[in-house]
């Protein structure tokens, strides 16, 4: 049963690419999955060879001691769509947005801690520490696409012909 879930969760971030990744921005929500995946992969590295998780249940255990699905696929879609829908939010709309998507993803893994293998909490770790890396990661990751709106400067495309 616990291998049919991870396959539900994969099954799940499948369907939900076509929605994520809209003509309108693509070049945005392509580098917010990618560096959002880069970022909570590192995170999740250090988390786990500190013993403060551990994902006894996962894809490839020979290769990853993370749970892949989670961190490359489902975190990094779900924080395309915080960006999506915070784009034109003001900043305490954008805080409390960060809550909401965090509190669901927060709920599951404390529902899927008690009472599965998929993941088991050790030494400090709990849903408080889960809750607040989550917000603080999907604030992030909007900080920095910010950031790189408003530093954009726009190329002549012309430069680039006969390369």
């Amino acid at each position: 049963m616990k291998k049919q879930l991870l396959n539900i969760f994969l099954i799940i971030g499948i369907v939900l690419i076509p929605f994520a990744f809209k003509r309108e921005k693509l070049k945005d929500w392509l580098l917010i999955f990618f560096l959002k995946g880069y970022i909570s992969s590192f995170i999740s590295f250090i988390v786990v060879n500190n013993k403060q998780i551990s994902y006894p249940i996962r894809f490839m255990p020979k290769f990853f001691k993370i749970s892949i699905i989670f961190e490359y696929l489902l975190f990094p879609l779900l924080c395309v769509f915080y960006n999506r829908t915070s784009l034109t939010s003001k900043p305490v709309s954008i805080l409390i947005q960060s809550m909401l998507y965090s509190m669901p993803i927060t709920i599951i893994e404390v529902l899927l801690e008690r009472k599965t293998d998929l993941i088991k909490y050790h030494s400090k770790w709990n849903w408080k520490i889960t809750f607040l890396s989550l917000v603080t990661s999907f604030l992030g990751v909007r900080g920095f696409m910010y950031l790189t709106r408003k530093l954009n400067i726009e190329i002549d495309d012309s430069s680039y012909e006969g390369v």
